[in-house]
C-alpha cells in the first residue's frame, strides 16, 4: 500500500511540472510592446499603399510629370496625360530627349527629332523629324499607353510592392511642399504614397512598371488623378492635337521606289530642260489602298553651264508606276553653241496616313462622356 501512494504522488508531481512548463512557453510566445508597434507600423504602411493603389486604379485619367534638361541645361517639366481607356496626350523624357505623344482611337502618333528616328533604324529619319509619325509601341522603349494606363500601372506597382521585404521598417520622408510620404523601396526604385488619408500615389520609379525599359524614362515620375475641369481640358487638348496631326508619316509601312525609265528633253536656243521619269513603288504592310507620297529630285548638269536641281511631288496608288516630271532653265552664254546636258534622277517615297479628324473627335467625345468629362 505505501508503494502505491508514492506512485500516485509522483504522477501528481509530474503533472504539476508539465503544467508549469506550459505556462512558461505561453509567456515566451508573446511579443514585446516595441515589436508590436513595429508590426502595427508595417501594417499601417501596407494599408496606405493598397488604398493609394486603389485610388490610382479607379482614376478616370491621370497626369504624369517628369523633369528633363532643356537645350540650355535648365530643368523643364514634361506632362503626359492618359485615360484608363488609353487615350493620351503629352511628352515623355526618353533617354534625355522629349518625345511628343498622341494616342487616340487606338492609334499612336509620335513627334521626335531626326536623331531619334535614325537611332530606331528608319531611313526617312530626316523627313520623320519634321512631322508626326504613326507607329506602334515598338518605337518607344516603354509601351507607355499600356504601362502608364492608371489601371495597368496600379496592378504592376502592386505586384512590385508585394515582392518587397515585408519585415523592413517603414520609411517616412517629407516632400518640398511638406507632404509626408512613405518611401517604399526596392532594387528597381521607390514608390511614394501619402501617409495621411485619403492616401494617393505621389510618385514612382518608371522601372517599377517596366523593369526592362523604364529606366529610359528617368528616375521618377510624379502622378496625380485628373477629374472635373482637368479631365475636360484633356479632351479639349486631344481634340486640338488630332486636328494638328495633319497627314502623318506611316512608320508601319515599308516603301521602296525605283526609277524605271527616264526621258530628257531640252529646247534649243532657250536653255529649258525637262526630265520625265517613271517612278515605281512597292509597298509592304500598311492600310490597303493608302496612297504613297513620291518625291522626285533631278540634278541637271552641263559643262560651262553648271548644275541645277528641280523637284516634283505626286501621290500614287501602292504598287504602281507613276510618270513624274520637272524642269530647269539654264542661262546660255552662247545661243549658237552646243551643250551636252546630263540628268541624274533620284526618288523616294513614304506613306502618309489619312486621319478622319471628325470621326476621332466623336469617339473621344463618347469616351470622355463615360469618364465624367
Amino acid at each position: 500500500m505505501p508503494a502505491r501512494r508514492l506512485r500516485i504522488g509522483a504522477i501528481a508531481a509530474l503533472c504539476c511540472l508539465v503544467a508549469g512548463c506550459d505556462v512558461e512557453i505561453d509567456g515566451a510566445a508573446g511579443i514585446s510592446a516595441a515589436e508590436q508597434q513595429r508590426v502595427d507600423r508595417r501594417a499601417e504602411q501596407r494599408g496606405a499603399v493598397e488604398s493609394a493603389l486603389k485610388e490610382l486604379e479607379q482614376a478616370p485619367a491621370v497626369v504624369y510629370k517628369s523633369t528633363i534638361k532643356d537645350a540650355s541645361g535648365k530643368p523643364a517639366e514634361l506632362e503626359f496625360r492618359i485615360t484608363r481607356n488609353g487615350s493620351a496626350h503629352g511628352a515623355l523624357p526618353v533617354d534625355g530627349q522629349t518625345i511628343q505623344v498622341i494616342s487616340a482611337d487606338k492609334q499612336l502618333y509620335l513627334s521626335a527629332s531626326p536623331e531619334y528616328w535614325k537611332a530606331h533604324g528608319l531611313g526617312n529619319s530626316e523627313q520623320y523629324g519634321t512631322n508626326w509619325v504613326r507607329t506602334d509601341s515598338s518605337d518607344l522603349p516603354v509601351n507607355a499607353v499600356e504601362a502608364l494606363n492608371p489601371r495597368k500601372a496600379a496592378s504592376t506597382l502592386r505586384t512590385a510592392v508585394s515582392a518587397m521585404n515585408r519585415l523592413t521598417d517603414p520609411v517616412r520622408s517629407k516632400l518640398p511642399d511638406g507632404t509626408e510620404v512613405y518611401d517604399v523601396g526596392s532594387g528597381l526604385g521607390t514608390l511614394r504614397v501619402t501617409t495621411a488619408a485619403p492616401h494617393r500615389v505621389v510618385s514612382f520609379a518608371p522601372s517599377l512598371v517596366d523593369a526592362a525599359g523604364g529606366k529610359t524614362l528617368g528616375a521618377e515620375m510624379r502622378v496625380a488623378p485628373l477629374a472635373g475641369d482637368a479631365l475636360k481640358k484633356l479632351q479639349t487638348d486631344l481634340d486640338g492635337a488630332i486636328g494638328g496631326v495633319g497627314q502623318p508619316f506611316d512608320a508601319l509601312t515599308q516603301v521602296s521606289v525605283s526609277v524605271v525609265d527616264d526621258k530628257l528633253d531640252c529646247t534649243d536656243f532657250v536653255g529649258t530642260c525637262r526630265a520625265t521619269i517613271g517612278v515605281a513603288n512597292t509597298v509592304i504592310g500598311g492600310a490597303s489602298g493608302t496612297p504613297v507620297h513620291l518625291t522626285l529630285t533631278v540634278e541637271f548638269s552641263a559643262q560651262s553651264l553648271g548644275a541645277q536641281t528641280c523637284t516634283a511631288d505626286a501621290n500614287a496608288a501602292p504598287d504602281t508606276t507613276t510618270s513624274m516630271s520637272c524642269e530647269v532653265k539654264f542661262k546660255l552664254p552662247n545661243r549658237n553653241a552646243s551643250y551636252q546636258v546630263q540628268a541624274k534622277p533620284a526618288a523616294r517615297g513614304e506613306v502618309r496616313v489619312p486621319v478622319d479628324v471628325n470621326g476621332v473627335r466623336e469617339k473621344l467625345k463618347s469616351e470622355f462622356a463615360t469618364l465624367g468629362g
